[in-house]
């Protein structure tokens, strides 16, 4: 898909303490971020914030940095990309890597189901594709290393980004292979199998009620040993049922030959696993996700 032109529609300066670990080889311990939101595409009769992104960045672009694509969650429905970013902010300030939190169409709230003409798939994952895309394009501009990008979603944003990474309809159909992503982080979904959930009315929302859609929606239906994908992610948690569709994820992408690295939250509940991304407390799922990335950015 072209995209078309995009606009800055507004800057900021976002200053947080920044610790130089001993993988970065540049950047002033103490610089700042640089918060800019940009509009990725144009679309009519569509509110610019929702395609939009924020990119935290840093004045000095002499040494491209990685960079951390976020898509937040909402049930496909609600959501924003700058709710509550602090602890993700200070994690990859201090990382020294550009930080992306994007937004997208959303699906009616309260659900329409008889309105089929409302956001639903693949409207959602098309605009993730194609702030994706904008961001390999253009980040060079803002000292990112377009070859060094990773995706981390929660809950709804983990079905985007685990289909963003798993299906040939969107990344690939830009001209930009899976493999292109360097890695995918999905943290606590349900909805790596769309079909287990299309009873709820929250997927008939977002997915509609064709069982043939709702395969395609479902980003274990999406592996093949045909492809090579991004390594992945996957921070789990709650009821046996929910940790077993994870698993069966992890069991599903190992088997295409995705490297895997998983890890258990379930001390956390939905809201607290996301956020304690960052905090300086959480020992379980920060930790892991910190070796995860710098292996993908080597």
């Amino acid at each position: 898909m072209r995209l078309l032109p995009t606009a800055v529609i507004l800057m900021s300066l976002f200053v947080f303490s920044c610790k130089k670990t001993s993988t970065q080889s540049s950047g002033n311990a103490d610089e700042p971020y640089i918060k800019q939101t940009v509009q990725y595409k144009l679309l009519p009769n569509t509110a610019a914030n929702l395609l939009s992104l924020d990119i935290y960045h840093y004045s000095n672009s002499s040494l491209l940095k990685p960079v951390v694509i976020y898509v937040h969650g909402g049930g496909w429905r609600i959501g924003d990309k700058a709710n509550n970013p602090e602890n993700k902010i200070a994690l990859f300030q201090s990382l020294h890597y550009i930080f992306v939190s994007i937004n997208y169409r959303l699906s009616p709230n309260p659900s329409q189901l008889s309105n089929a003409s409302r956001i639903k798939y693949p409207d959602h994952n098309n605009d993730v594709a194609d702030a994706v895309k904008w961001v390999i394009d253009s980040i060079g501009n803002y000292g990112g290393d377009p070859a060094k990008i990773a995706l981390i979603g929660h809950s709804a944003g983990a079905h985007l980004v685990s289909l963003t990474g798993s299906s040939q309809l969107f990344l690939p159909a830009r001209n930009i292979p899976l493999a292109a992503i360097k890695g995918i982080a999905t943290v606590d979904t349900e909805g790596y199998d769309v079909t287990s959930q299309s009873s709820e009315e929250l997927y008939q929302n977002a997915f509609g009620t064709d069982p043939a859609i709702q395969v395609q929606a479902s980003p274990i239906f999406n592996l093949a040993n045909v492809y090579t994908y991004p390594n992945f992610f996957v921070a789990k948690r709650g009821t046996t049922t929910r940790i077993a569709l994870a698993d069966t994820f992890i069991n599903r992408l190992q088997s295409v030959g995705v490297n895997v690295q998983q890890v258990n939250g379930s001390q956390y509940d939905h809201e607290g696993i996301n956020n304690a991304i960052g905090d300086p407390n959480d020992t379980v799922i920060t930790p892991a996700l910190k070796v995860f990335l710098a292996n993908c950015f080597q």
